[in-house]
């Protein structure tokens, strides 16, 4: 049974965050064995660091305490590793203000580079994936994550983090082949979870963000560390306690029958239910015995579609260039939308940097969403 704990932090102090990740830790240190002489590798999400306390990251404090917990633990040497999609590594964490601690630390830090095909597990949905194979030289692989709202997944916990071993390109070419099967992305996700299989997966929410995530969304207290030696798991405990009691890797996950027993122990927060982008497909994922042409028709139509705040656009084209389908241009200065070739991946809303886009239903349909989950809430 694997076990997933709870551990309450008020804020980002150094010795609220130590003590609380070392009492996530303790459990996952206990399964793994001693770490000393080890090399250990964190891959926190460093999606960008665009303000002080910028909620789309894994907190500066929080990696810099991690490390801390690894050496003080017996580690031979700790890495951060990860690969933002637009700038380095270094350079996010000297943003951060951590660069120079961690490096007095002996904490070496670098983007992922070594990209390889590799023939996934026999259970994987996929047979391949060309992903970072730093990894391998390491003792063990632990998972930072941080809790927030996804506008195609709805939530980002540790099993989606580990969409950063894939490389920039290589994320824009998944992203084409799934197109609008969610579930699909949830599959490959659940594969990439079932080939790196991290040791130690932490999620930081402490600070968590809701609505317009992953990159635009807006802080909300939380006042919790989580922790547990299986990323699916960790996911599969904390996503209900944010009101996501369907979340589409942990339902991929029971379909497949690879999602594992756990058992929640120490101090499980209370929490109210985030605030949640509007949802990528609501109709269309219902699993409405419909032919395929009008259920292809039904996503076109009903799916959340990008909206852009002209206001706080600043026309820098970043949205144009991280767009794997290419369906949006910039003209004037303000990006241009053509819908019809849209697959709703979310990356122009993830990377634009004023937060200026989001994904949108219309009307009708989130009143539909809303009657869904009233009548879900009133059937338990």
């Amino acid at each position: 049974m694997t076990e997933v704990t709870f551990a309450r932090a008020e804020n980002y102090s150094r010795e609220e965050l130590y003590r609380a990740i070392k009492k996530v830790f303790a459990p996952q240190l206990e399964a793994f064995g001693t770490l000393e002489g080890k090399r250990v590798m964190l891959k926190p999400n460093l999606l960008a660091w665009k303000k002080a306390e910028d909620p789309a990251c894994v907190h500066p404090a929080f990696i810099v305490e991690c490390a801390r917990i690894f050496l003080d633990a017996g580690a031979a040497e700790v890495a951060v590793m990860e690969n933002p999609a637009v700038r380095s590594v270094p350079a996010i964490l000297k943003d951060m203000g951590i660069a120079d601690e961690l490096a007095e630390m002996g904490v070496m830090c670098a983007n992922f580079a070594d990209y390889k095909m590799r023939r996934l597990p026999e259970n994987a949905a996929f047979k391949n994936a060309e992903m970072a194979s730093e990894h391998l030289a390491f003792d063990c692989v632990v998972n930072l994550a941080k809790v927030k709202t996804h506008g195609m997944m709805t939530l980002t916990l540790a099993v989606k983090n580990l969409f950063g071993f894939i490389s920039g390109s290589e994320r824009l070419a998944w992203h084409l082949k799934v197109r609008r099967n969610f579930e699909l992305f949830a599959d490959f996700l659940l594969d990439l979870y079932l080939e790196v299989k991290p040791q130690f997966n932490f999620l930081d929410g402490v600070i968590a963000m809701e609505g317009n995530g992953p990159g635009s969304g807006t802080p909300v207290d939380c006042h919790f560390v989580a922790g547990s030696s299986d990323a699916l798991a960790l996911d599969a405990a904390t996503a209900p306690l944010l009101g996501v009691r369907d979340l589409l890797t942990v339902l991929q996950a029971e379909k497949r029958g690879i999602l594992p027993e756990f058992v929640c122990k120490g101090d499980i927060p209370q929490l109210l239910p985030l605030r949640l982008p509007d949802p990528p497909a609501p109709i269309s994922q219902w699993g409405l015995p419909l032919p395929t042409g009008i259920r292809e028709m039904l996503r076109d139509r009903l799916l959340a579609r990008p909206e852009v705040a002209f206001d706080q656009c600043i026309g820098c084209g970043l949205c144009a260039k991280m767009c794997p389908p290419q369906s949006l241009k910039i003209v004037n200065g303000k990006p241009q939308f053509k819908l019809d070739e849209c697959i709703r991946c979310c990356c122009c809303q993830e990377h634009c940097p004023k937060g200026a886009i989001e994904f949108k239903t219309n009307i009708f349909l989130r009143g539909v969403e809303k009657l869904r989950t009233l009548i879900s809430k009133l059937a338990r």
